[in-house]
């Protein structure tokens, strides 16, 4: 026993050995445009760089187009002072590639302002392209002036957090991906904000689609689950085409041109969200309203005349197809300010 104990000892210090080496071995790389760190350009830093490094960026603006096929962190060294002088700018030096492709699990971006400028040829070029990857981290950074800024494509369980996106033709676009979370992020001005497209159980949460033409696009996607949004000043604010079985809660869905539109799309469950659109809602499928609660309709003409919070008809949205919420909320939970962002 006493020999097996010591060998078993012998073994954990291995193992923990073996790992503090591990961590040891990661490298910090700065790269400073002005020649001021170890490399001049990022593409190098990851070209030389090891799995599990840290590239650290310093301010500047840095023309070229980046493949990351290595386990990195590449962030952005500015100063957290928001002033131009210290931000780091990656402007792509072949408008028709893309600024950041990443092909490796557990990459994580961070802090850049990236700019790729529109392409003149089909493909279309994108500002962080994840294909095929797990794990990967995209926080903070600004992207504009790209075809599409952020583009996830056959990806899993990836995150993406407080990113800015505008001026694009696709904000965020996931394709065949699955299970990723996009949380806090500002996307205006696109044509599409965040799309959706054959991908599946995604969590789309506190985020804010705000002056697209489509503020979210679910096409042929199935269990995802759309909570705390704010959905605004797009022509349409949420559209669903062939969408399955996702979940829409706690929505602020305002001053859009029509709310939601579910095109031949079914048991999409709808409720506890806030409507206050040119249009509210267009439903052609048969999908679900109401749980134990509904939403609240800004041209809902009901009463609640047991003070209960639920109006006493139903909100019919469609009588053709049944399409109705049983238990209307009577009382708005969101400030006027809203309305004025």
């Amino acid at each position: 026993m006493k020999g097996k104990s010591v060998q078993n000892i012998c073994i954990i210090l291995f193992l923990v050995l073996g790992s503090t080496v591990t961590q040891a071995g990661a490298a910090v790389i700065n790269v400073d445009a002005n020649g001021g760190g170890n490399y001049s350009s990022i593409q190098e830093a990851v070209d030389k760089a090891q799995n599990g490094d840290t590239i650290l960026v310093s301010p500047g603006v840095y023309q070229e187009n980046i493949k990351v096929n290595k386990e990195l962190i590449i962030a952005s060294d500015s100063a957290p002072t928001g002033k131009q002088v210290n931000r780091t700018y990656i402007v792509g030096a072949i408008p028709d590639n893309d600024v950041f492709y990443i092909n490796s699990n557990n990459v994580t971006i961070e802090g850049f302002y990236i700019s790729g400028g529109p392409s003149e040829v089909e493909r279309q070029e994108v500002g962080i392209y994840l294909e095929g990857v797990k794990n990967c981290s995209l926080s903070n950074n600004t992207l504009v002036l790209n075809d599409m800024g952020i583009l996830l494509s056959g990806a899993q369980g990836n995150y993406l957090d407080s990113n800015f996106v505008s001026l694009g033709n696709e904000g965020i676009s996931l394709i065949n991906s699955e299970a990723n979370v996009l949380s806090g992020n500002l996307i205006v001005t696109n044509n599409q904000g965040i799309s959706l497209n054959n991908s599946a159980n995604n969590t789309v949460v506190n985020n804010t689609a705000g002056s697209n033409a489509i503020g979210v696009f679910l096409g042929m996607s199935r269990g995802n689950t759309l909570a705390y949004n704010t959905i605004s000043k797009n022509n349409y604010g949420i559209r669903g085409q062939n969408a399955q079985s996702n979940s829409l809660f706690n929505n602020s869905v305002y001053m859009n041109g029509i709310g939601v539109d579910l095109n031949t799309s079914s048991n999409n469950a709808i409720y506890e969200n806030e409507f206050v659109n040119f249009l509210n809602a267009i439903d052609d499928g048969n999908n679900i309203w109401n749980s134990s609660l509904g939403n609240f309709w800004d041209n809902y003409t009901g009463n609640d005349t047991d003070g209960n919070g639920i109006g006493d008809i139903p909100y019919v949205i469609n009588p053709t197809t049944g399409s109705t919420d049983y238990m209307p909320l009577m009382n708005v939970t969101f400030s006027d300010s809203e309305f004025e962002k």
